[in-house]
């Protein structure tokens, strides 16, 4: 035996008294905190299920694959061929009609329904603004879809603009804050545009709003512009694409490309799912859905 090795070199390291004891006492004191300030602000997920946030049902919802919603969006719709009599293309016969293609692709994390109709009513209205991290998060994808479908590392990110009563009536700029919160997430750059809508959309016929006109701050749209990089429009929820139209006619019109737009839910969705590969631009101009 070697006398002169150290004493304490045989006993093997053990952990300081207490310490599993003190995390047990911390997390306990955490949860008497939450359970306290529950009473206050209840831990309510927006479906209805107590003791969390945001349950893992909602949470899975978010985490869907983006669907590819705008032929679904009547405002969004261009002629692009008409026939007044059967025509042969390709070996194919077609028949007298219209053809109609869309102004640009516009992704959605599913139908608006049910519990993720729930979810975005509680961000945008019911003050569940803790939400947003979530939303972006889900959103994120469809983002990187659009950007990478046109070959753009970077796109800048545009909210459509809502009125300020809205503003006022929620306390925030909803559509605003998602984009602040799609920067963070690495899907883009918050580009926040000052604009607005020229009229409301509540009472106005299917024709009237399908005639949406967003107007640009013109000097916030010229340094815009000298971004030289295209956008994606963000909006919470697509139903006729009306303000998607309008909003990409004013980029359009300052020379500012437009990808396409991502929003959380569309009013109604294909019947047949889109695949989840890159989307492909469509040729002419991009748009933007209904602010409010």
């Amino acid at each position: 035996m070697d006398s002169g090795a150290p004493l304490h070199a045989s006993h093997r390291a053990r952990p300081a008294r207490g310490t599993g004891r003190g995390e047990r006492a911390l997390a306990l004191l955490a949860e008497v905190a939450a359970q306290t300030c529950s009473l206050v602000a209840p831990r309510s997920c927006p479906c209805g299920r107590d003791g969390t946030r945001l349950c893992p049902d909602c949470a899975a919802l978010l985490q869907a694959s983006p669907l590819r919603v705008d032929a679904c969006c009547d405002a969004l719709q261009v002629l692009s061929a008409a026939r007044v009599r059967e025509q042969s293309r390709d070996g194919v016969l077609l028949p007298a009609g219209v053809d109609h293609s869309s102004l640009l692709p516009v992704l959605a994390l599913g139908e608006y329904g049910g519990d993720l109709q729930r979810l975005v009513l509680a961000w945008k209205n019911g003050g569940m603004l803790h939400l947003c991290g979530a939303l972006a998060a889900g959103l994120a994808p469809a983002m990187r879809r659009l950007a990478e479908g046109s070959g753009v590392a970077e796109p800048l990110l545009v909210p459509v603009p809502s009125r300020p009563a809205a503003r006022l009536r929620r306390g925030e700029d909803h559509t605003a804050e998602l984009v602040r919160a799609l920067d963070r997430e690495g899907a883009g750059r918050a580009l926040l545009l000052r604009a607005a809508p020229t009229t409301a959309q509540e009472g106005r016929g299917a024709r009237a709003r399908r005639l949406r006109r967003i107007r640009l701050d013109p000097a916030q749209a010229r340094r815009a512009r000298a971004l030289d990089a295209p956008v994606i429009v963000v909006d919470d929820v697509v139903t006729t694409g009306a303000t998607l139209r309008g909003m990409h006619e004013a980029l359009d019109a300052e020379g500012i490309e437009v990808l396409g737009a991502a929003v959380i839910a569309s009013a109604r969705v294909p019947g047949v799912v889109a695949s989840a590969g890159p989307v492909e631009a469509p040729p002419g101009p991009g748009e933007a859905d209904e602010p409010g």
